[in-house]
């Protein structure tokens, strides 16, 4: 989120060049036949952030490596706007500067975002909204999930792990994501569908700005100072970079974080090490090496002038003023020590070795894994 989760190298070879102020990443491109030359086209990737880890390790060498499997002469560009909404709309528009055809934005701001789209349809190139469904009627495509429903998956999990640990009522602490993502509200809203309805009280509760750790490290030393070290019996974060704040300002009060139960979401090769290790009770499995893959499949179709394949097409998603927005969802699943084996290849997108490192061998044999 961001989460909630947690994905290495990559991709697409094409010529380096170079982009004042903005991260830009490219290399050579291969030689191209006639053919080649009449099926390529240039794609632009805009990623929102280097915070939530899962961007540049997992979601960019999936796709670059998926498009460059699916059209050797089509090239990659991908952006980071390292957390800055107006420096992804200049990445923008250098890409369809640049010539891009179809240009997959993961905004920062999913509200400021919808100029982004406007102006790159308005050059003709094509618009996929990724992960978050950004409010303008000129998206193409949509790939997303049903986001409220990891807020509830998540809280719903929090929920039936401390019931199993006999633990019925309490105090929760609530660390939702940045306010200003769609994906903050929608997991705030899908949390509180399960926890509104159960014995257990918020104590306390924050929206954490930027999905930071930094501040969700602050925001829980506020957090024990309000309610005191025993005046919570789990956290509800919203993904795996909050989490490992909670974590940090916990241990940094002399709480054991293994005494609690906390969520998490990504899928983060550090959030799959504290669960192994107990501080982090679970983190949902967002199957990006799925979705970032058949992202791509549909960006090399359009930048090719193709038709979106069928089989990647299962729904729509609503944009604004009643339009349906053609749409690729996803399915997760919630990942706890019982089946975080599923996080390792060949599953998964971790290799054993980087998830049981040796400081986790011990309990990367007690879960099983080694």
């Amino acid at each position: 989120m961001k989460t909630n989760r947690n994905y290495r190298s990559a991709a697409v070879a094409l010529a380096v060049f170079a982009l004042a102020g903005f991260g830009l990443s490219a290399c050579a491109e291969p030689t191209k036949s006639a053919a080649d030359t009449a099926q390529s086209g240039k794609i632009a990737l805009l990623l929102p952030d280097l915070v939530t880890a899962r961007w540049d390790q997992q979601d960019k060498p999936v796709f670059e490596a998926a498009a460059k499997a699916a059209c050797a002469s089509c090239s990659v560009t991908t952006y980071n706007a390292k957390g800055s909404a107006s420096t992804q709309l200049q990445q923008a528009e250098a890409a369809v500067t640049n010539g891009a055809k179809v240009v997959v934005v993961a905004p920062v701001d999913f509200r400021s975002a919808a100029q982004i789209v406007d102006k790159v349809h308005a050059s003709g190139a094509k618009v996929i909204s990724y992960a978050s469904i950004i409010q303008s009627k000129n998206v193409d495509y949509g790939v997303t999930t049903d986001i409220a429903g990891i807020g509830a998956q998540q809280a719903q999990s929090l929920v039936d792990g401390l019931k199993a640990k006999g633990i019925t009522s309490g105090g929760l602490i609530v660390m939702n994501g940045s306010p200003s993502d769609a994906f903050g509200s929608k997991y705030k809203a899908g949390a509180h569908s399960i926890l509104d309805k159960t014995n257990f009280t918020i104590a306390a509760e924050y929206d954490t700005k930027d999905w930071s750790a930094d501040n969700a490290q602050n925001q829980m030393s506020q957090a024990i100072t309000k309610v005191g070290k025993d005046g919570f019996v789990g956290v509800y974060a919203a993904n795996d970079q909050l989490a490992g704040g909670v974590i940090a300002a916990m241990k940094a009060n002399g709480i054991d974080p293994t005494t609690r139960l906390i969520t998490g979401q990504d899928g983060s090769s550090a959030a799959l090490q504290r669960i192994i290790s107990g501080e982090q009770y679970n983190t949902i499995n967002l199957p990006i090496k799925e979705f970032a893959a058949n992202t791509a499949k549909i960006a090399v179709a359009l930048a090719q002038g193709q038709t979106t394949p069928a089989n990647l097409v299962n729904g729509t998603v609503d944009g604004p003023d009643g339009v349906k927005i053609p749409a690729y969802l996803w399915s997760n699943n919630v990942i706890t020590v019982k089946n975080v084996a599923d996080m390792i290849e060949p599953k998964g997108f971790w290799k054993l070795d980087e998830i049981c490192t040796p400081d986790y061998k011990a309990a990367c044999t007690k879960a099983g894994l080694l």
